[in-house]
């Protein structure tokens, strides 16, 4: 048994059955090479009817439509006043119950930013409503709002500005819902609205410049979409190609550029690049053989993309503009669901965060360039994948649905 692993058994008081692997633990599952795919991923092929009109859609009087399921109960008295909070990243045995309205929790929470003090929490309520949350100059709000809505999956989100946000979903009728908030002259939010499509599985949205932002899903054509805000007005719904087996991701590191990241129905992770003008690279099969969605995370002309292995472990690949793809990487672990990194660019660090098998949360470090040895125990007592969100002066705060069905934050 390699040496860090028998120490991070004895430091978390885990049996050998609950150790993590050393990074460098023989792989027999996970395949580096890409593998020949018997569909071609860039050939144009027929819309099916992704962007077709749609009899059976929700109206949007409907979606905005409080509903008596709103009513359930609210836990969020529960939550833990902390006061003023210095730490610049998430800590080990820090964890503070958010609490949870809307009946329970659905979907794993979904955090953002828009800088300074300011957090925003999302997730799917008992009811199919979008519960929301936010935490501003160290204190949060009285309790959960609900936001409505018929929800068929987790929420998205991303921020293009201070004081703006954008939360996506896919509704019970399979299209894809927007609302946000900021874009008034006066602010607050706007009503959901109806985007259209015919989607599988949760949306993905990141911004690329300025107010600028794509939503992109997975059709029921098996292909991937999008969709551009340009900062005025929304674009029409764009095929991208593929065959996904999964929802896609999408990371930015600037002015044009997005890179978007799936599984395919070949088990390899799959990427295509874009500028933000429409014009797309091909689809590249990454290789690997790949359990749930990708992570990935995009800054200084690199991206990094990582993913639960079908054996279990994290695996990391890193692209940098000018040099291309590196080698896989075999980062070990014991991971229950897919691995989430975050990036902080101005002090050039990743931190990757996984669930592991025994309910707690460990992490990861890259700085200086190299890794921090071995996983870190963490602690807490979770069911669902971390959710990372980096916010004011280079803080990391990480977000999980608790074992007892409340909102958990690490900080």
């Amino acid at each position: 048994m390699p040496v860090n692993s028998l120490l991070i058994a004895v430091a978390c008081g885990a049996t050998l059955s609950l150790s993590f692997p050393a990074a460098n633990a023989p792989a027999s599952a996970f395949l580096l090479a890409p593998a020949p795919s018997r569909l071609d991923w860039n050939a144009a092929r027929p819309n099916a009817d992704f962007a077709g009109a749609r009899e059976d859609g929700h109206s949007a009087e409907f979606f905005n439509t409080r509903r008596s399921l709103v009513e359930l109960d609210d836990d969020s008295a529960d939550v833990v006043s902390n006061g003023t909070e210095l730490s610049r990243r998430a800590t080990k045995g820090k964890w503070q119950s958010v609490g949870v309205g809307g009946g329970g929790m659905y979907s794993y929470p979904a955090p953002v930013s828009w800088g300074g003090k300011r957090q925003d929490v999302y997730y799917r309520g008992k009811g199919n409503t979008c519960q929301h949350r936010y935490y501003d100059n160290d204190a949060w709000a009285s309790s959960w709002e609900d936001m409505g809505g018929s929800l068929d999956s987790a929420p998205a989100t991303c921020s293009t500005g201070y004081g703006k946000m954008d939360v996506y979903v896919k509704g019970t009728d399979n299209q894809c819902w927007r609302r946000s908030y900021g874009y008034k002259p006066v602010g607050g939010w706007d009503g959901w609205e109806p985007m259209g499509g015919n989607m599988r599985y949760e949306p993905a949205t990141c911004k690329y410049s300025g107010g600028k932002h794509d939503v992109y899903v997975h059709g029921n054509d098996g292909q991937a979409w999008y969709r551009q805000y340009g900062g005025q007005s929304w674009g029409k719904w764009q095929a991208m190609g593929g065959y996904l087996d999964g929802p896609p991701r999408a990371v930015s590191w600037g002015d044009d550029h997005t890179s978007v990241y799936c599984k395919g129905e070949d088990g390899a992770a799959w990427h295509r690049m874009g500028n933000g003008k429409g014009e797309w690279s091909t689809w590249e099969s990454l290789g690997g053989t790949v359990d749930g969605a990708p992570s990935a995370c995009a800054w200084k002309d690199r991206t990094d993309v990582y993913v639960k292995g079908t054996d279990g472990h994290c695996w990391h690949k890193t692209y940098k503009w000018g040099s291309g793809w590196g080698s896989w990487e075999d980062m070990g672990g014991d991971l229950q669901y897919p691995p989430e990194v975050v990036a902080n660019e101005e002090e050039e660090t990743m931190e990757v965060y996984i669930t592991g098998k025994d309910n707690h949360m460990y992490r990861r470090t890259w700085s200086n360039d190299g890794w921090s040895q071995g996983w870190e125990e963490m602690g807490g007592n979770v069911e669902s994948k971390p959710n990372a969100v980096a916010w004011g002066d280079g803080n990391v705060d990480v977000y999980l649905t608790g074992r007892d069905g409340s909102c958990q934050r690490c900080y």
